[in-house]
């Protein structure tokens, strides 16, 4: 089932009241001038797998002051992997559409990357790319660019800071500390001072994936055989597994907690607003949903408390996050429409716009002003990662996330994880 949804009014400066920024370069960026006859009419149809997606209609609203007369809607697709494609092959194909960075090394989604505009064309486009943040800049091997990231997500911990300052704990920067304010927790009686989802895919990305970054980024040969899968490059999993092994033995992560969490957005929101969890495994994803729930929460609204996004600190030097893109655009390059269809590219991919758009949505901001809601700001201070600059892709963390939480959950040894790499 497919659900349209049109445009809706904003009222964005109570948006933007929900949002504070807690750091911003100076924005030299020019006004935006339209290119075109503002009369001009047409209609831009975006599609993608976010079922609620205001932060963009908001964008729709500003575009239309420049070009009233522009058309502009959203369609949420069902089963987006596979419906995409389907939609881009139809009479009514979507001119913009969504990809992500997991698409990229996965064959099957060739057609639907080959079906997009090389956006670093800049005399096709009309447009630059130089107001994004270039570490998250996706260049395929003949240069070309076919997305382009609007909104950036990263993973870490939310942390119940008011929580820690009842019990009298610090708030941990590094692993030692993790140690002692889980310790400190459990004897307080927390049975799971650390919680999260129970999946592979909530906890391992939290807990390990910047440690594993930081052991491999400065070995080329590595990455090069962790992305072709090559079963030899299990070995370069080792250290990263045995801290996960290292790190059950504390019992500071009740697993049998995590598994009556019922799923990995709404369910793990409204658990951490009950206000007993000292810090919950989250992606920026996840926070993004925070608002909107806290008034949902009847525990948060009678005991309201502060909270905050933080890196996980598992390394003896504290914690580093890996920004990356949670959601790129893409134009069908077959556009009926594909001159306005740039134009509002170029309105979108400005500074003022992505900063607006990541801070309604309550994500972080693809631009190079550095722009970070309050319940952002412990980032400013942690090491910040780029897996597509660095060069890991999706499937070498999907064999590490999948090897990881076999060797937490005591199926496998570390030595037998490391054997199965690339047959995960």
């Amino acid at each position: 089932m497919n659900r349209k949804l049109t445009k809706t009014a904003l009222t964005l400066t109570c948006a933007g009241a929900l949002l504070s920024l807690s750091s911003c370069k100076k924005n030299n960026e020019a006004a935006f001038a339209p290119r075109f006859d503002t009369a001009t009419k047409c209609k831009i149809e975006i599609a993608g797998r976010y079922q609620n997606f205001e932060a963009l209609e908001a964008e729709f609203d500003r575009f239309n002051e420049f070009y009233p007369n522009a058309e502009l809607s959203y369609t949420y697709l069902d089963d987006y992997k596979h419906s995409i494609s389907t939609a881009l092959a139809g009479e009514n194909a979507p001119d913009i559409f969504m990809t992500f960075p997991w698409m990229l090394d996965k064959s099957n989604y060739n057609p639907l990357l080959d079906t997009a505009e090389n956006l670093a064309d800049s005399k096709t486009t009309g447009f630059e790319l130089s107001a994004i943040n270039q570490k998250l800049l996706y260049s395929a091997p003949d240069g070309s660019v076919p997305m382009v990231p609007v909104l950036c997500a990263a993973n870490g911990m939310l942390v119940n800071e008011d929580l820690f300052k009842k019990e009298g704990i610090a708030i941990p920067t590094n692993y030692a500390q993790l140690l002692e304010a889980c310790r400190a927790f459990k004897e307080a009686g927390y049975k799971s001072p650390v919680l999260s989802h129970n999946l592979d895919n909530s906890i391992m990305p939290s807990l390990i994936y910047p440690y594993f970054t930081k052991e491999v980024m400065n070995a080329p040969e590595a990455i090069i055989k962790l992305n072709k899968l090559e079963a030899e490059a299990g070995k370069y999993m080792r250290t990263t597994l045995e801290w996960v092994e290292e790190f059950k033995k504390h019992g500071f992560m009740d697993l049998e907690e995590c598994s009556a969490i019922k799923n990995n957005y709404s369910a793990i929101i409204m658990r951490f607003f009950e206000g007993d969890v000292p810090m919950m495994l989250a992606s920026a994803d996840v926070v993004s949903g925070t608002k909107k729930r806290e008034a949902l929460s009847e525990n948060f609204t009678k005991n309201p408390f502060k909270y905050s996004f933080y890196s996980v600190p598992v390394m003896e030097k504290g914690g580093a996050v890996l920004q990356v893109p949670s959601v790129e655009f893409s134009v069908n390059k077959n556009s009926k429409n594909l001159a306005m269809t740039n134009e509002f590219m170029r309105f979108l991919l400005r500074t003022e716009e992505l900063n607006n758009l990541a801070k309604i949505k309550r994500l972080i901001t693809c631009s190079t002003v550095y722009s970070f809601d309050d319940v952002y700001a412990p980032l400013e201070n942690a090491e910040h990662l780029y897996p597509l600059e660095i060069g890991i892709m999706d499937n070498a963390y999907s064999q590490l996330r999948l090897a990881a939480y076999q060797v937490l959950l005591g199926n496998q040894t570390v030595d037998e994880a490391i054997q199965r790499y690339g047959t995960y």
